[in-house]
């Protein structure tokens, strides 16, 4: 069975293949197959370095990765633009006051040739230190001055520590302060034009973020990054399952309620939260969200593959049209293991063995789809429909990207030269003009999004059910 989808004037096709292995142990089988492929057209910035794209993805691995080359070249294919890459500390400080990077200088290189611009998450010390104590934050601080001199001109923005706020930090709130005070300093000093990321938390944590913004200095960082977790719940809901959470339960064991109003509320209203407290030190800062992903276990917490892919492009295109978050890193682009019911192994955009996921190809439609557009307005932003607009400055047509949380909604839509809509794999329907009955058409939603590319001045217009 095959499904044609033209992307463009090009074609990308869908071939899903079913089909019996027989004569192969289960102990022999691939715990996952993926039996479906889609042809995605060239692109023509693969190689481009893009600094304003919102595109980016957890590295998630080190200079001596195995198929390192292929992992990379799935990277550029998909459009991903940005990678947090840790710049692990206990790797490059092997003897005291010794700081190696030739393994690093080798990664940084492969990946700007594939287009990828990587930020640096400094973390994991040697045993040798201890960054909770006063002698630990000045060997943190030598080593963010080395790594920042070194790769002045290729890396220019550097992360202060993971999910300081829970169990890869193991200290206080006010020893992360101190951490991030003098490392944020050193670093502004070591090169004026780099970047400091704080907070890098666990969840959108403001009773945390609170205590640091109280003990720090606000000029010590620059942007504010957090992981807003939140599977199985979708971005909109109004339901966040971090109060069940048992790591955030042992973080605030003292000061966490039940009744806490950040876990009935959205993604976007967490996010609004953050920015009210930061307002209170100074302006807010800017937001990237460094780690998002919908794990696809069989087992709680998990979701569907096919829901996977829906929540690639809803997550990042509320993100990019709520004008609070400027970019956007998913956890990450290949299962770390096989194990089909584990909730840390099922985090992937391809599994592990780089064979892609339907969330790979969302992705790879959706950078196609938007990168180098700009977005404008918003014509419907919830609660149960959205249609985020984004317009192409280098030509004339507009992108709207809509969906609703409904199981079936409408748009109604203006056509003056012809509508052409793509759903999240490529998949093309076009409509032409006809007087009366599509001038202003009227477009089906599902909870799975839709691209709807027109004319400049594309305007879309909410309709009741079921769509007069």
């Amino acid at each position: 069975m095959s499904k044609s989808a033209f992307f463009g004037n090009l074609v990308p096709v869908l071939f899903v293949h079913f089909f019996m292995i027989i004569g192969i142990s289960l102990a022999e089988s691939p715990t996952a197959t993926g039996n479906f492929q889609v042809e995605l057209p060239p692109r023509p910035l693969a190689d481009r370095l893009l600094p304003a794209s919102p595109f980016g993805i957890n590295t998630a691995f080190g200079p001596d990765t195995p198929n390192l080359e292929a992992i990379l070249q799935k990277m550029s294919d998909a459009g991903i633009k940005w990678g947090r890459q840790d710049f692990t500390w206990r790797k490059i400080e092997k003897e005291k006051g010794k700081y190696d990077f030739t393994a690093y200088d080798r990664l940084v290189e492969s990946c700007r040739s594939h287009g990828l611009m990587l930020f640096g998450n400094l973390c994991y010390a040697p045993s040798f230190h201890d960054p909770r104590t006063p002698e630990g934050v000045e060997a943190y601080c030598d080593y963010a001055r080395a790594a920042v001199r070194h790769f002045k001109g290729r890396v220019r923005h550097w992360q202060i520590w993971n999910e300081p706020n829970g169990g890869f930090w193991k200290g206080t709130p006010q020893q992360y302060a101190s951490l991030l005070a003098a490392a944020g300093e050193a670093i502004h000093q070591a090169d004026p034009n780099a970047l400091v990321l704080g907070f890098n938390m666990a969840f959108c944590d403001v009773l945390w973020a609170e205590k640091i913004l109280e003990l720090a200095p606000y000029d010590c960082f620059d942007i504010a990054c957090f992981h807003p977790y939140r599977v199985p719940s979708a971005p909109e809901d109004r339901f966040d399952w971090w109060l069940l959470d048992q790591y955030v339960k042992s973080w605030h064991r003292y000061d966490l309620k039940d009744d806490y109003p950040l876990t009935k509320m959205s993604f976007l209203e967490q996010t609004a939260e953050l920015q009210k407290v930061m307002a209170k030190f100074g302006k807010p800062k800017p937001i990237w969200i460094t780690e998002i992903c919908w794990n696809t276990q069989m087992h709680p917490y998990g979701v569907p593959e096919l829901r996977q892919a829906d929540m690639v492009v809803r997550f990042q295109v509320l993100a990019i049209a709520s004008s609070r978050v400027e970019k956007v890193f998913w956890w990450t682009l290949r299962d770390i293991g096989t194990r089909q019911f584990d909730q840390a192994d099922m985090v992937g955009l391809l599994r592990n063995d780089l064979t892609p996921k339907y969330a790979y190809y969302a992705f790879s439609v959706m950078t196609r789809m938007l990168e180098g557009k700009k977005w404008i307005r918003n014509d419907a932003f919830g609660p149960d429909v959205y249609a985020a607009v984004f317009t192409d400055p280098a030509g004339s047509t507009d992108t709207i990207v809509a969906w609703t949380t409904k199981p079936y909604a409408y748009i109604r839509v203006n056509n003056e030269n012809g509508l052409t809509q793509y759903d999240i794999y490529g998949t093309r329907r076009f409509v032409p003009v006809v007087e009366v009955r599509t001038t202003s058409l009227p477009i089906p939603l599902g909870t799975s999004p839709i691209y709807i590319v027109g004319a400049r001045g594309l305007e879309a217009r909410l309709r009741s059910d079921p769509g007069w």
